[in-house]
């Protein structure tokens, strides 16, 4: 009885063309076939825009498939000043409200969470970083806290709720007011009440940089990002942290001739995929690759894509599934007027294998930030797009587009599929109930 119970509870036995399949190879380049704009599926795409700039950077979805997007405006062509943006959209998508701050420094929306009964922005000001928080109206509670560093600037990067319920943990740049060569990455932990309980920073050799902070399954923190060293050299960087700041691990890939990564997120058995962009040797000013990194849950490599073609490409963001599979955001920058800078979801197997390419574009130049979940599974692109053309523009370069001639852009596209894993365990168990 013993025997035929155990019978019962083994998975199957993998063939040797299973095994094959199964074993990603640790490093795979791919040069990206050319981008086709007429085939990308998607729910809905909005270019939301009025006079001057405006343009998203991060979007939240919140109840009743309502969504904020926040970002940065301008009042007209002539404005200089960058001034924060919101707007919530309905679930048909048609703008609900919109809140444009006049002010009379620079100020930007940077990234949004959502809250029990509204949502928290992190942004950059003229000196320095704040968080506001709203109600799901649009109505500010309270005013604005401000978080300023002694000897320079600071550059707003993420934000997540702090494990304890307190407050949130922040995730900024130190940038030396005497030498933008020398910078630190800081995390902050703020109370709700805006109160600094704790900060610390993270530095190696002779600059850090954090680009993300995000919370993993233990309730401990990834920060990723790029630290250089004295002699000049970079490389990728990730920092395992608990609630309270302490280090509980570190991490440095050193890749190409630079590299550093821009987001992490975790699978459900606790692995981790890494996005970001690596600079090649043989470099010229042009060309970067994006990268995608699988890792174990101690930060050693699993596998690693490399994403390349005839534009600047970076993986700014992505989404992980519970089959394992995940959904990167690649930004295709265009280094000529003869090319349309675009955004790409290619989607990988948890094995690493790219199943899907999508290519979607808006206007002359569109460029993506951020890749959000919808509430009915949607991959949310947030970013802008080149809408018009400046006054003086010859070319269709992106570098040489006036800021007002960019609008906000918004894109949902398709669910993913579903998806069965070859490579998953399969059971035996017998359908009879002894």
């Amino acid at each position: 009885m013993l025997l035929s119970c155990a019978l019962m509870f083994m998975t199957a036995v993998p063939t040797q063309a299973q095994e094959d399949i199964c074993k990603p190879d640790l490093i795979r380049i791919t040069d990206l076939r050319p981008p086709s704009f007429t085939g990308g599926s998607h729910v809905w795409d909005i270019l939301y825009a009025q006079d001057g700039m405006d343009v998203f950077a991060d979007a939240v979805p919140l109840d009743n498939n309502e969504i904020v997007a926040g970002g940065a405006f301008t009042k007209d062509k002539d404005d200089s000043i960058y001034h924060p943006l919101l707007v919530k959209f309905d679930e048909r998508f048609k703008p609900i409200w919109e809140i444009r701050t006049q002010t009379k420094e620079q100020r930007t929306i940077h990234r949004l969470l959502q809250t029990k009964d509204g949502f928290t922005v992190l942004g950059d000001m003229a000196d320095g970083i704040y968080i506001a928080s709203y109600t799901s109206g649009g109505k500010l509670r309270g005013a604005p806290v401000p978080i300023r560093a002694e000897g320079g600037e600071l550059d707003a990067k993420a934000f997540v709720p702090a494990q304890d319920g307190s407050g949130y943990l922040i995730a900024a740049q130190f940038i030396d007011a005497k030498d933008q060569e020398i910078q630190k990455g800081f995390v902050y932990k703020l109370s709700k009440g805006g109160k600094i309980l704790w900060k610390r920073h993270y530095t190696t050799g002779n600059a850090s940089v954090i680009h993300n902070i995000q919370t993993v399954l233990d309730g401990s923190h990834i920060l990723s990002g790029q630290m250089v060293m004295d002699d000049g050299k970079s490389s990728a960087w990730v920092i395992r942290i608990d609630d309270n700041g302490a280090v509980k691990w570190q991490k440095d890939y050193p890749r190409g001739g630079a590299a550093t990564f821009t987001s992490a997120q975790q699978t459900k058995d606790g692995h981790f995929i890494f996005t970001g962009k690596a600079r090649p040797l043989d470099y010229d000013g042009n060309g970067l690759t994006a990268w995608v990194m699988k890792t174990d849950a101690q930060g050693k490599p699993l596998w690693e894509r490399y994403l390349k073609g005839p534009y600047d490409h970076d993986a700014p963001s992505a989404l992980v599934y519970e089959d394992g599979r995940a959904s990167v955001l690649v930004n295709a920058g265009a280094m000529d007027s003869k090319r349309r800078s675009h955004a790409r979801l290619v989607t990988f197997s948890p094995q690493g294998d790219i199943s899907t390419i999508e290519d979607f574009v808006d206007g002359q130049n569109a460029a993506s930030r951020r890749l959000v979940s919808g509430r009915g599974g949607e991959r949310i692109i947030v970013g802008y797009a080149q809408t018009n053309f400046g006054d003086d523009q010859a070319t269709n370069e992106a570098a040489a587009a006036p800021a007002y001639t960019y609008d906000g852009w918004l894109l949902a596209a398709d669910p993913l599929t579903d998806y069965n894993d070859p490579c998953a365990a399969k059971s035996t168990l017998s359908p009879i109930l002894p």
